[in-house]
């Protein structure tokens, strides 16, 4: 276990962009996490916020008041054709671990950066596939109580980039998949292939959290909506939330050193010393337009840390 106070959560996002947590924990053991939340006061307090890699956060310039939790607890252990992974381990880990065994159902998610517990957080997925796709149940811990629990499937209640743990906050500590066996080298040309398509869109080095907003699902949007959207926008029953953004000019847009890929209007990268205030306010600006042309409220498929909601 390790405490720092003050610590600049810029240097562990990957945006770059985030003012000082009041403390930050990192951990690399269940039995750690249980120390700190154990010692937590039993009334009138803040539980800390649990993150993994840093990947999918937009952190205020002024931080976050209080203490952060860096879930660095990993490994992988093979079961016949399940893995039980530590939410910890890098998603990437566990891609290149499922291959080298032989087993297929994560290969296309290679590239995603994070952890797998933010991954099972936002039901992550690309190409075809999502982290919940072969999940069987989820090793949970209740940080008010704390106790452990195993959850199904069901219970997670996966959607489109959502799950239960959003709504309830329970800390993911484990997961078990159910893979297919498959020749490594057939799943290892098939992650190659989709990791030279995903660095088109994210070259290596970029300071961006992937897609801003959420893609929509054309069956949750009333009538009056979708037909105001022209047919060509709407892809295997989604529609692109860049597809929207790019009607309305975001494309190229910039604010301060904060700007909107020229190729694809829902990256909002950091192009150096990049403010989480351009950031926020570059993306209230086209939340808006949007809302204003379709009747259409974006939702961020980033957190947004110590920053209120893009609707408020």
């Amino acid at each position: 276990m390790n405490k720092q106070s003050n610590f600049p959560l810029s240097s562990i996002t990957t945006l770059g962009i985030g003012g000082p947590a009041s403390q930050l924990i990192t951990i690399t053991s269940e039995n750690e996490l249980q120390d700190i939340l154990s010692q937590l006061p039993t009334t009138n307090y803040q539980l800390p916020l649990i993150i993994g890699g840093g990947s999918n956060l937009l952190v205020s310039d002024d931080g976050y008041p209080g203490t952060i939790i860096k879930n660095e607890i990993k490994g992988i252990q093979r079961n016949g054709n399940n893995l039980v992974v530590n939410s910890g381990t890098t998603l990437q880990d566990l891609v290149d671990f499922s291959i080298k065994e032989g087993l297929s159902g994560l290969q296309k998610l290679t590239g995603i950066p994070g952890t797998l517990g933010g991954a099972i957080y936002g039901n992550a997925g690309a190409y075809g596939q999502t982290i919940s796709d072969h999940l069987t149940k989820v090793k949970t811990l209740n940080p008010k109580t704390p106790q452990t629990n195993e959850i199904s499937l069901e219970e997670c209640k996966f959607k489109y980039r959502d799950s239960s743990f959003k709504q309830n906050k329970l800390i993911i500590l484990e997961a078990t998949f159910e893979l297919t066996p498959a020749d490594p080298g057939q799943l290892q040309k098939e992650a190659d292939e989709t990791l030279e398509k995903r660095l088109v869109k994210y070259p290596k080095g970029i300071k961006c959290p992937g897609s801003f907003f959420k893609n929509l699902v054309a069956d949750n949007l009333p009538k009056k909506i979708l037909e105001k959207i022209p047919e060509e926008k709407i892809m295997y029953g989604k529609i692109p939330a860049g597809a929207l953004l790019e009607e309305v000019g975001a494309k190229g847009d910039s604010q301060g050193d904060i700007e909107i890929a020229n190729y694809h209007a829902n990256l909002f990268i950091n192009k150096g010393e990049g403010k989480a205030k351009d950031f926020y306010d570059l993306a209230k600006k086209y939340w808006q337009k949007v809302r204003d042309k379709y009747g259409i409220s974006l939702e961020p498929e980033v957190q947004l840390i110590n920053l209120p909601p893009l609707d408020q």
